[in-house]
């Protein structure tokens, strides 16, 4: 028991310390990005419960490091709440996610695949609002806040590229720096 209530505190104390962050301007500084992706997917990995056959594969182009000014925290925080939401998109438990990264012309782009039943047209216009979600238990925050760590915080883009109902393509761009 201690160690579940002590592992709520740790989770409680980040959730608190996201915010704090989101709520000031952020001290940016030279992060490598494969490594805060690396580690989200291997968090939601772990997560999957084991009769799950969601899959979730993390791909680069190149074997090459990814720098940027950015805020690992928020960056982490950001590609959660897409990953996040991917794993509730796909309806059955058979599934796949695929993030590809890839440096072009000074960025670094993220694509973040899943085969859930997609966004319908009508609410294309509406995800990255606050407030708006279709999720029963959702507060409709998670696409404005990963919007507003990428676009605002770190002068990137997180963009809906393509969703139908089997597919669905996030793309985030990040403004890249020479190692």
């Amino acid at each position: 028991i201690y160690t579940l209530m002590k592992n709520d505190i740790n989770k409680l104390e980040n959730i608190s310390h996201k915010f704090n962050k989101i709520g000031s301007t952020p001290t940016l500084k030279k992060i490598e990005l494969f490594s805060i992706l690396y580690e989200v997917t291997e968090y939601y990995k772990s997560k999957l419960p084991t009769s799950s056959k969601i899959q979730i594969n993390f791909k680069r182009k190149y074997n090459s490091n990814y720098y940027i000014m950015g805020d690992s925290i928020l960056l982490y925080w950001a590609f959660e709440n897409i990953i996040k939401n991917s794993i509730d998109s796909i309806n059955s438990n058979i599934g796949k996610i695929v993030l590809s990264l890839k440096n072009e012309n000074n960025y670094i782009v993220i694509d973040f695949f899943d085969n859930g039943k997609g966004i319908s047209r009508r609410n294309k216009n509406n995800i990255f609002k606050p407030g708006y979600s279709t999720k029963q238990r959702g507060w409709g925050l998670g696409l404005n806040l990963s919007k507003r760590i990428i676009n605002n915080f770190h002068k990137g883009a997180i963009t809906l590229i393509k969703s139908n109902h089997n597919e669905t393509i996030f793309r985030v761009k990040l403004r890249t720096i020479i190692s």
